[in-house]
């Protein structure tokens, strides 16, 4: 039961968390779109599968212009085996589109793919632009890139009509879901065909595709929570360096609000729960007891998390902010400090601001260091015709290449 104290938390700000989109969120419109530089942007939930609560410790790291920070993602629950299969692959043989030296199946070419994944913010375009570079340096190969808003109903949908894409992301903490719905298919051999393993990623990442003993993706990114700062609003404040702890962040903050800015902004959605997450394992709590029976976010350490960003919404914010409010301000210079993915890094620092916005690790709040941090995962969905040998040679192919030039 909650005590009369945690009565005081808003009804609004839980229920913001609570119902926080499960699916992308980022800078753009709402609409699909097709390949060739278009949409992406991506904003994962904090992964939080039975047993494990999203939150990856992080150190803090110092100021950079734009920093390409990376964190370990929340692994995913392993469970009883889903029905699934046919991922045979072939890497050998005649044909063209070659990535870290594999070929297409014998007798393949001209083969053709649909890649779907939720990019609709900054890193959207970047992205099209690594699908064209794969489509020009793979000439048997073609791949098709849409964006999808509301993602997973688009997913959902797809898989009632056997209209599912022959690679799609998935974020992390959504895989057993969607393995479990038999949507996503095992794909241990082409993952193994790649070459990739764990040793090319932090452990829990790697991880987070397992599920039921099979692997069912195979990650391109980490993208950890990420504090952006305006240091010409720091600087005027009297304030020297971003601040990295508690007593620092609320110090600046207070100072940006006394200058006439807004400190420090908060949005009453996306990525409120990503920072709940954040500050909950900060103060010591956890999203799940340890075998993932009980919720275990209704503790103290909740309660100070959700206090301390409603005290923070009071102070230097302002109420009922929609989603992307406080990345416009920050945008505009009239915020001082916003906590955001590091996809937003070519959009509020560099040349995508006037002032001189940066990006560094988010502060310590809490008594423990944490940060959250989700991952993009690389799957392929089930279609009822079985497994395609061309197709999957040519994922093989597709994928090995998305990661092996992920840093574009």
């Amino acid at each position: 039961m909650w005590s009369k104290a945690r009565k005081s938390i808003s009804l609004l700000a839980i229920t913001s968390i609570l119902c926080t989109m499960l699916a992308a969120c980022g800078g753009d419109s709402g609409t699909s779109t097709a390949t060739t530089g278009s949409g992406a942007g991506q904003a994962t939930v904090a992964a939080t599968p039975a047993g494990n609560g999203g939150a990856a410790t992080e150190t803090t790291a110092p100021a950079v212009e734009a920093t390409d920070t990376t964190a370990p993602a929340a692994k995913a629950t392993d469970t009883t085996a889903p029905t699934g299969g046919g991922d045979a692959t072939a890497t050998t043989g005649n044909g063209g589109g070659q990535a870290g030296g594999l070929k297409l199946a014998e007798g393949c070419t001209n083969v053709e793919l649909s890649y779907w994944n939720p990019f609709t913010g900054p890193d959207g375009p970047f992205m099209g632009q690594l699908v064209d570079q794969f489509n020009t340096d793979n000439p048997n190969i073609k791949a098709t890139m849409t964006t999808q808003a509301d993602y997973y109903t688009q997913i959902q949908t797809a898989a009632a009509s056997d209209t599912l894409p022959d690679v799609a992301i998935i974020h992390v903490d959504q895989v057993p879901t969607w393995a479990f719905r038999n949507v996503l298919r095992p794909i241990d051999e082409i993952a193994s065909a790649t070459g990739l393993s764990q040793s090319d990623y932090p452990a829990a990442v790697w991880n987070g595709g397992m599920v039921a003993g099979h692997r069912y993706s195979v990650p391109l990114d980490i993208h950890p929570m990420t504090m952006f700062y305006n240091e010409d609003l720091l600087t005027a404040a009297g304030i020297t360096a971003p601040p990295t702890n508690r007593a620092d962040f609320e110090k600046a903050a207070q100072a940006i609000t006394d200058k006439g800015q807004k400190g420090f902004m908060l949005t009453a959605g996306f990525p409120v729960q990503q920072i709940f997450s954040m500050l909950l394992y900060q103060f010591g709590g956890t999203w799940f007891n340890q075998d993932g029976t009980k919720a275990a976010w209704n503790s103290d350490a909740g309660v100070k998390a959700l206090q301390w960003m409603k005290d923070a919404q009071g102070k230097w914010s302002e109420p009922n902010l929609e989603v992307d409010a406080e990345l416009a301000a920050f945008k505009a210079g009239n915020a001082g400090m916003i906590w955001n993915g590091i996809w937003q890094t070519t959009n509020v620092t560099g040349e995508g601001v006037s002032f001189k916005g940066k990006a560094t690790a988010v502060p310590q709040i809490g008594d423990k260091p944490a940060t959250w941090a989700g991952s993009h995962q690389l799957t392929l969905p089930v279609h009822k015709a079985g497994a395609d040998k061309c197709k999957d040679s040519a994922a093989t192919i597709f994928i090995k290449y998305l990661v092996d030039h992920s840093i574009t």
